[in-house]
């Protein structure tokens, strides 16, 4: 029998809260031009042309990936203490 592990759902709400907050730093054509780019290549960036990847990064860049990361590891940290205990 497989052991189930049981989810923390606080880290996964805040989780989910976190990265809400950083989608909506985009404007609302950029949300979607950058979900239709992202829907194009299926996620394989040679897909994409040159100038299409270049879109991309832009896009990805105004999301702040640096400070989602630093605003998640905490979370990340909560996590695997809970999953020790």
């Amino acid at each position: 029998m497989t052991r189930v592990r049981t989810v923390p759902w606080a880290v996964v709400i805040q989780l989910a809260m976190t990265a809400r907050k950083h989608w909506q730093r985009l404007d609302p054509k950029d949300r979607a031009r950058l979900a239709e780019l992202l829907k194009q290549s299926q996620g394989r960036p040679n897909r994409l042309s040159a100038k299409e990847r270049a879109e991309v990064r832009r896009l990805v860049a105004k999301l702040e990936p640096a400070e989602f990361a630093r605003s998640v590891v905490p979370l990340g940290r909560k996590a695997v203490k809970a999953r020790r205990r």
